[in-house]
């Protein structure tokens, strides 16, 4: 009973020392890595709902609040105060779709010629 005791306290003591060490080992990895870089901000950016659902310029709005002020573009002058037509007129009349031609309209300028044949001996 004595001996196993003492396997089980040995036991013990070295899943604790593997612990301690695995924490020493987490730190260390956690000072040591690089930061993220700037550049890589606009792609975290793009993986988000609200720039999926955006369009034009709001997505350009979107990318430039994450870059640095060297980077970010500048806003197109003809697009920022560019009036909108919010109530398009929905009266517009549809275009016809195409008849589909008749067989005989189809064919009926055009005469088969005979193809001509090739003897294979000569």
């Amino acid at each position: 009973m004595v001996a196993t005791v003492g396997i089980v306290t040995v036991i013990s003591a070295v899943l604790i020392l593997g612990g301690i060490g695995l924490f020493g080992l987490t730190i260390w990895f956690w000072r040591t890595s690089r930061p993220e870089p700037e550049a890589l901000a606009p792609l975290e950016i793009m993986s988000e709902r609200a720039y999926r659902k955006s369009k034009g310029l709001d997505r350009v709005f979107l990318l430039n609040m994450v870059r640095p002020a060297s980077k970010a573009e500048a806003l197109p002058v003809s697009l920022e105060h560019e009036p909108v037509d919010i109530a398009p007129d929905i009266r517009v009349k549809k275009e016809k779709k195409p008849r589909l031609a008749e067989r005989n309209e189809l064919f009926h300028d055009e005469v088969p010629s005979p193809a001509p044949t090739v003897d294979p001996l000569l």
